[in-house]
């Protein structure tokens, strides 16, 4: 099922001293920059860009070695660039996950064999490489859609947001016209409790900013949009921070953190304001107690227009910084901070990376508990620009978390480093062409209980994107997957806790075999029975699970012989759920369950 990939790096003797310590930088705007800087340039928000006046050409590693097992019919390339990396969702009616990916000006779910899903890929009007999908049931019918900004390139002003059913039918009111351009993700949240998500975009009219809220139908929420002082650059986050259970929207303008109600209203301290020559690009806000204290705290990352720094804040709901916050890095800050328990102390920590256009590696991968004191073993570096959110999982099945993220050279590698900063062993992993600005994910994609990871590459050479699909080698423990795909989940809420996501089955092992086991009446409204056919033993359980694998109920079996059980449904919202019966050591059963109403 499996190849070796084997990768000969280039050969270049090249010795760097001190390289990240003395580098002088210059904040210029893009259109003073010459072609020696390569394509792989983002400018911030407002197109200026923080260069290392030492800059070179980048070297290419000194390396050769065999790199980790690529999964059957990977890599996969398509014409066009990609931004921000995929998602995995259940697409089909196999029991496999699919791939979703924005390239060049087409949107592709790619199969676990590296093929297309059937209706796919769908070409859409603008360019929708610089977010990602976003995946969930939008129109309240049960299954999860397909939701894409686009935006023309350039100004970046105009664009349109589409959204697709699962074989890849457009979702009726599809595609809108948005008054401005949507920029980066999309983010999927229900704010009204109606069964059905919204759609949560920040749009660019420049000079103005806006936030603005769609239903599942394309029509725009009551209260919305709403302006912001200055243009965006970032996606938004969607989360309750004020404990009252409903969730608020968190978007960044150019020079300000907003925080609204679902209604539109800006919440009381808010916007914040990072500080003199202080600006926000691509950092995505992230929702995560820090504190403890059962509210959620905003952090995002900043860059200064005039030190050439970077920043990670902490705003608590009421728009004044947590103690011991902000934390400042030596470049720039374009991904989103990353929360986990990094060194399983049972407290929240922080990782993020800073970047710089240079020619030798000058920045690094910065880690602080919840107090804002260094972890030990960080910063990691001095390394190539960080330009994607971190992911933070267990890579290696010690039950431990660690940390990947992109590396920006002309040489296309994803970094892994353990919890302590030491380097994994296999790792770094590479993809042709160049990481740039690429998010990665891990799941288990194919549901063998095996660690699955996902990354791209870009060759500007030839114009095309390398889609990937590794093996880990190593159970894939969902327990320690704190951030497995960018902004924690497939919506791209950013809420530090809500890493629910797709999963393959809820199959787990049982006791017996001759089981069957059936949902009826399947759809069902109000109510269904659970009915097991075959010997059932003392300590079984029926569990049932909501579509992103959270456990809804547990019911216990005792009985031997035929069984059956009511599940009341009254109070469940429409959508699918799965019903499985543990029982001991031979493969589980399990089925699906749709609730409508």
């Amino acid at each position: 099922m499996f190849k070796k990939y084997f990768q000969v790096q280039t050969i270049l003797m090249i010795v760097f001293i001190a390289s990240g310590l003395f580098a002088q930088k210059q904040v210029v705007h893009i259109s003073a920059l010459d072609n020696s800087f390569g394509p792989n340039v983002m400018p911030d928000a407002e197109g200026f860009v923080l260069i290392d006046l030492n800059h070179k050409v980048p070297f290419q590693y000194n390396m050769f070695r065999e790199g980790v097992e690529i999964m059957e019919g990977w890599p996969v390339s398509e014409s066009g660039p990609t931004n921000r990396g995929g998602i995995f969702g259940n697409l089909d009616e196999d029991p496999e996950l699919e791939i979703i990916y924005n390239i060049g000006n087409k949107t592709y779910a790619f199969n676990v064999d590296g093929t297309y899903v059937e209706g796919w890929p769908k070409s859409v009007a603008n360019s929708p490489q610089y977010g990602s999908p976003a995946y969930g049931d939008i129109d309240g019918d049960g299954y999860e859609e397909i939701v894409i900004n686009c935006r023309v390139v350039g100004t970046g002003n105009t664009g349109k947001i589409y959204a697709f059913e699962k074989d890849g039918t457009t979702v009726t009111g599809f595609p809108v016209t948005a008054s401005g351009g949507p920029t980066r993700t999309p983010a999927l949240a229900d704010l009204d409790d109606d069964g059905a998500m919204e759609i949560i975009v920040e749009l660019r009219s420049y000079p103005d900013g806006y936030v603005c809220v769609y239903h599942g139908d394309g029509s725009i929420m009551e209260g919305w949009p709403v302006a912001m002082d200055y243009i965006p650059g970032s996606a938004a986050a969607v989360g309750d921070i004020t404990g009252d259970g409903v969730p608020e929207i968190i978007a960044e303008s150019y020079y300000k953190v907003w925080a609204f109600d679902i209604n539109g209203n800006v919440l009381e301290g808010f916007p914040y304001e990072p500080g003199a020559n202080r600006v926000f690009s691509y950092s995505s806000p992230v929702l995560a107690d820090m504190d403890g204290n059962g509210m959620r705290e905003i952090l995002v990352g900043d860059h200064s227009s005039s030190a050439g720094n970077g920043a990670v804040h902490v705003i608590k709901n009421d728009g004044s910084s947590l103690p011991g916050w902000p934390k400042f890095v030596s470049n720039w800050i374009y991904g989103p901070p990353s929360v986990a328990d990094i060194d399983n102390d049972g407290s929240p920590d922080v990782a993020v990376g800073d970047q710089v256009l240079s020619g030798v590696p000058s920045d690094y991968v910065y880690g602080w508990n919840k107090d804002g004191e260094t972890l030990d073993g960080f910063p990691i570096g001095p390394m190539w620009a960080i330009n994607s959110q971190i992911i933070i999982a267990d890579l290696d099945g010690d039950d431990l978390l660690e940390l990947m993220f992109d590396d920006n050279t002309g040489e296309g590698i994803y970094n892994g480093y353990n919890h302590d900063g030491t380097v994994m062993d296999g790792w770094p992993i590479y993809v042709t062409g160049t990481s740039f600005f690429s998010n990665p994910f891990v799941t288990d994609i194919d549901g063998d209980g095996m660690l699955n990871i996902n990354g791209n590459g870009y060759d500007s050479n030839s114009g095309e994107a390398w889609i990937y699909l590794w093996t880990g080698d190593v159970p894939f423990n969902l327990e320690k997957a704190a951030l497995p795909v960018l902004q924690y989940n497939v919506r791209h809420t950013g809420v530090s806790d809500e890493n629910t996501n797709p999963v393959v089955s809820v199959d787990e092992p049982m006791k017996t075999t001759l089981l069957e086991l059936a949902c009826l009446p399947n759809p069902c409204t109000d109510f269904c029975r659970i009915q097991v056919s075959g010997p059932i033993c003392s300590g079984s359980i029926i569990s049932v699970y909501d579509e992103f694998g959270k456990l809804i109920t547990e019911i216990p079996l005792k009985e031997s012989g035929i069984s059956g059980v009511e599940l009341d449904t009254e109070s469940y919202a429409s959508g699918v759920y799965f019903v499985r019966l543990y029982a001991s050591s031979q493969p589980g059963q399990a089925c699906k369950l749709v609730v409508t109403k």
